[in-house]
């Protein structure tokens, strides 16, 4: 079990290999904080995500291996590929759209349209005569059973804009584990460059304050009632399904205090509790705007924490960014 699914699968996957990281350690090694939502139109779907979508590929690159990618629109073709890498006892991560898991539909609750297709598991063995394959999750201690048909639609289905594609990922690394010394500084500066300077405007630290100043349009507007599933979903996706901003930052602030301990630095203790503050203002902030669609009053509170937020988010960047200049 693990406090996210992406980071639970790498740090799986990577004591398989004998690497022995925390995985709060795994998460800021792979540079893995970020901000990104998005609203989709034409399908009336929502996705809100507190870490940047190529945790895994600089996780690789901080300790001199590689990523093995792909993604199929031939389903058949798509699993003929992570069979034959678990036959050659490479365990898999895949993609997954959590509304076709089986033993994730009763976390749901009421919101049905959260577009979410890279929920991650790790695929650990198949059986063809019972259509079966086993997966690793991070909400659960033992292997979950999955029927070919419903692992299918978990990869394949195509009607959200979040789609899994069939999406797979395999660690290949360096061994032995042990002789590798991971560059903590290539970390942070990417963690930095990658909040900064995203690639799209609902992305880092711009995106917390387009977030802020779309929501608060939509009380001041008086479209909350129209956007209530919207709202809701947000909320949702900030605390209860692990993705937004809160998690992400509590496991910030441990993996800086943990590297702290190992390069003798303390100034990265202070910087972690930066995060460590930060995330219980996300969680205030999910538990606000669950309430505000019935309760449009908590307008000015929603506002006052998004705007410490903003403040507390680009003080824990420049303070890693004086970190490094300081080297």
């Amino acid at each position: 079990m693990g406090s996210n699914c992406a980071t639970t699968a790498s740090r799986i996957v990577l004591g398989y290999y004998g690497y022995d990281f925390s995985e709060d350690m795994i998460f800021g090694l792979g540079a893995g904080l970020g901000f990104i939502y998005q609203y989709y139109a034409d399908t009336e779907e929502y996705f809100l995500s507190g870490k940047n979508e190529s945790m895994e590929h600089n996780l690789a690159h901080v300790l001199g291996g590689t990523l093995l990618t792909g993604s199929f629109d031939d389903g058949d073709r798509a699993w003929q590929r992570v069979k034959e890498l678990i036959d050659e006892e490479v365990p898999v991560i895949l993609d997954l759209s959590i509304l076709h898991l089986p033993y994730f539909r009763p976390y749901l609750g009421e919101i049905a349209n959260i577009g979410f297709g890279l929920h991650n598991a790790v695929l650990i063995g198949y059986d063809d005569a019972e259509r079966e394959v086993l997966l690793l999750d991070h909400r659960w201690n033992e292997p979950q059973v999955v029927s070919y048909e419903d692992l299918k639609n978990a990869r394949n289905r195509r009607e959200g804009n979040v789609s899994a594609r069939n999406a797979y990922k395999a660690y290949a690394l360096c061994s032995p584990a042990a002789r590798i010394r991971p560059d903590l500084f290539f970390a942070l500066r990417l963690t930095i460059n990658r909040m900064k300077h995203p690639f799209a405007y609902k992305m880092g630290l711009a995106g917390i304050k387009t977030f802020h100043r779309e929501i608060k349009l939509l009380f001041e507007s008086g479209l909350y009632g129209q956007k209530r599933e919207e709202i809701l979903a947000y909320s949702y996706l900030m605390e209860k399904l692990g993705t937004g901003g809160g998690n992400f930052r509590r496991m910030y602030g441990r993996f800086l205090k943990e590297a702290a301990g190992q390069v003798r630095m303390p100034e990265l203790i202070r910087a972690g509790k930066i995060y460590v503050s930060l995330a219980k203002r996300w969680k205030d902030l999910s538990a606000t705007l669950g309430r505000m669609p019935d309760n449009p009053q908590l307008l000015a509170a929603f506002d006052a924490i998004m705007s410490e937020i903003e403040a507390g988010e680009a003080e824990g960047i420049g303070t890693l960014e004086r970190i490094v200049e300081k080297g």
